[in-house]
């Protein structure tokens, strides 16, 4: 059964409840943008969403929403961080299934990167002054056969100086660590490789103030022999500093908090489903991914499919990434969270339907 048809038949949308809570609501394309991104397509994957006039909930987060449609402090699984009303579903599903080039064919990829700031909504009510590629944050996914010579052209929109780093093997000479000045423009090129998962970010120094505010994102690497078929995600772990105390205070998968308390992610029982996980957090040194009711294969090394491990949880430093696969064989709904509880409580929970 495809994806579409799961989104069909298995919505969890309750748009009547909250339309008997808030009336008429309408949000204009300002805050649309400010979530999902800018409004035109790009060649590097970003994604326009259009702008959203209705909020949809789902049946997990219902008990979350108070008299009048306010927000309570936390819902019956223990959630305390919720997205903001006006994301919708579609969000997500730049994450599901990352593109593959649209010339595989071509072992020359080319990929545009456009990076300035923009105020995102990384929450309910929480307004955050971010810088992105693409106005997004994380960056669009970025996906390459091994061996693939990549061009990636970035123009810095921005009024100060950023770079791009790619983790991997590549010449030293496209290492990304010399700023691109203010307003400036410059082409990378690299060889795709290792397998598997790579972060990219900038790396102009302070190191932590860019990463933090948002400029980072992923390149996938496939092997010359496709993995298995399997139902994908990209997950990337991010701590925010609101209030600018030099501590996070809210805790995201792919950039919104709660986005899968809210949107569980779907997938049919008994087939392989296979997580790419990085964590791009900075002033916290680690993460914990935890899944309930189930264990997984772990692939920690890069240029290899084969696991190497088997647990319900994974350790995963700054930057570090891992490949988890498993089968839900049995339908219901399946919690994940980092066992640094006051992560999970603050944004970082999220569910899997099997169906």
């Amino acid at each position: 059964m495809d994806r579409k048809s799961f989104l069909t038949t298995l919505g969890f949308g309750i748009t009547g409840l909250v339309g008997s809570l808030f009336g008429s609501i309408k949000f204009n394309s300002r805050n649309s943008e400010e979530i999902c991104g800018p409004s035109d397509s790009t060649s590097s994957g970003a994604v326009n969403f259009g702008v959203v006039t209705t909020p949809t909930v789902s049946d997990n987060y219902q008990n979350s929403i108070g008299a009048g449609g306010s927000l309570r402090g936390t819902n019956t699984y223990g959630s305390m961080a919720h997205p903001p009303f006006f994301i919708k579903e579609e969000y997500t599903e730049r994450f599901y299934y990352p593109p593959n080039y649209k010339n595989t064919n071509s072992r020359v990829k080319d990929f545009n990167l456009n990076l300035f700031p923009l105020s995102m909504n990384i929450a309910h009510n929480v307004n955050y002054p971010a810088w992105t590629f693409d106005g997004l944050v994380p960056g669009p996914v970025l996906r390459a056969n091994l061996g693939d010579t990549l061009r990636i052209h970035v123009k810095n929109s921005s009024p100060d100086p950023h770079s791009l780093h790619f983790h991997g093997t590549h010449d030293p000479m496209e290492d990304g660590w010399e700023p691109i000045p203010a307003f400036g423009e410059r082409t990378y090129q690299i060889e795709a490789g290792p397998v598997g998962l790579h972060p990219y970010h900038c790396h102009v120094p302070p190191l932590m103030v860019h990463t933090a505010k948002g400029l980072y994102g992923a390149l996938l690497v496939d092997p010359p022999t496709k993995r298995p078929p399997a139902h994908e995600f990209v997950l990337t772990f991010s701590g925010w500093d609101t209030k600018g105390k030099g501590r996070n205070d809210y805790y995201t998968w792919n950039g919104i908090a709660g986005i899968y308390d809210r949107y569980p992610m779907k997938v049919p029982v008994g087939e392989r489903v296979r997580f790419y996980i990085q964590n791009m957090m900075e002033r916290e040194p680690i993460i914990t991914f935890h899944l309930h009711a189930q264990t997984f294969d772990i692939i920690r090394s890069l240029g290899t499919t084969v696991p190497d491990g088997h647990s319900d949880v994974v350790s995963i430093g700054q930057t570090e990434r891992v490949v988890i696969e498993f089968v839900l064989k049995k339908k219901g709904r399946y919690m994940f969270h980092p066992h640094q509880t006051h992560m999970a409580e603050n944004g970082g929970m999220g569910w899997i339907v099997a169906v």
